[in-house]
């Protein structure tokens, strides 16, 4: 059976457009149905995806693996990151190796490792807007206002705690070496079934992270009025979470599925010592 694969590549970056063409040239070569989809413009050409595709492979960095997984999970499709980005703590490789690191893929040397993914609703009393999907988090965030945010944590319809913050960080293992770290969270490794919750400036000292089962439903209630509050997925789609209503988070029932190539750069605690320089001792 012929093969189709979805080439992602981020078209705010001038090489990514000469690489993607480099990369639709091979896969051509090798008899594979390409379907280009250009992302980092203002409407993103996702509906180039539509249809049959066997495999997903980015080129950019850990922000375009990020969008990609909120669209094509719920699809069951195999994502391949190309490191064209900065960091590149989910993507693999350099753009210079492109072509070799595509070999590998297609010839099975790689191995998919699952994901965990958070879906979230803004519940209203009329009406509900959701699901929203994220990979790494979905954060609560003040936005416009410039007033922290008062919020109540509910965890299985049991309060937990009230925070008066500028918002509150939910994220999975994967999102724990993002944003959640930034604000003073706990690295999760990848395999960890839970949810980190990490209060964002909060105005207490007794406001902590803390990490709950992945089998919980959290709730977000609000004890003030809060224009301006948004909803943040993944810290790239927004939605404005309006008075009188509330915020439920739970696992979601996909999971983003990443090809991973064998090597010790690769291994979780390689990649947050070597990109984070995490437990090196200083010289």
């Amino acid at each position: 059976m012929k093969k189709t694969v979805g080439l992602i590549y981020n078209a705010g970056r001038k090489e990514n457009s000469r690489l993607v063409k480099k990369v639709a040239k091979y896969l051509s070569e090798k008899n594979i149905t390409v379907r280009i989809c250009k992302t980092g413009i203002k409407t993103p050409e996702w509906h180039k995806l539509k249809g049959k595709i066997h495999l997903a492979i980015i080129l950019g960095g850990d922000g375009t693996l990020l969008a990609t997984s909120r669209v094509l999970a719920a699809r069951g499709i195999p994502i391949f990151g190309i490191n064209t980005g900065h960091l590149g703590f989910l993507t693999e490789g350099k753009e210079a190796d492109a072509i070799e690191l595509v070999e590998k893929i297609l010839s099975g040397k790689g191995k998919i490792d699952e994901r965990s993914m958070l879906c979230s609703y803004i519940i209203g009393k009329r009406k509900n807007e959701g699901p929203f999907y994220a990979l790494n988090d979905v954060v609560i965030t003040r936005g416009t206002s410039r007033k922290m945010v008062n919020m109540t944590l509910n965890v299985n319809k049991k309060t937990v705690a009230d925070y008066i913050a500028d918002g509150l960080i939910i994220c999975t293992p994967t999102g724990s070496t993002a944003y959640a770290l930034s604000a003073g969270g706990a690295v999760m490794e990848p395999a960890i079934e839970g949810i980190e919750i990490v209060p964002i400036c909060a105005h207490t000292l007794t406001s902590r992270p803390h990490i709950v089962s992945d089998k919980k439903e959290i709730i977000i209630t609000f004890n003030r009025p809060h224009k301006g509050t948004t909803i943040l997925l993944d810290g790239q789609e927004s939605f404005q979470i309006k008075d009188d209503t509330k915020v439920l988070v739970t696992r979601s029932k996909y999971k983003a599925k990443l090809i991973r190539l064998e090597g010790k750069e690769n291994d979780f605690y390689w990649r947050i010592r070597h990109k984070f320089h995490w437990g090196f001792t200083a010289k």
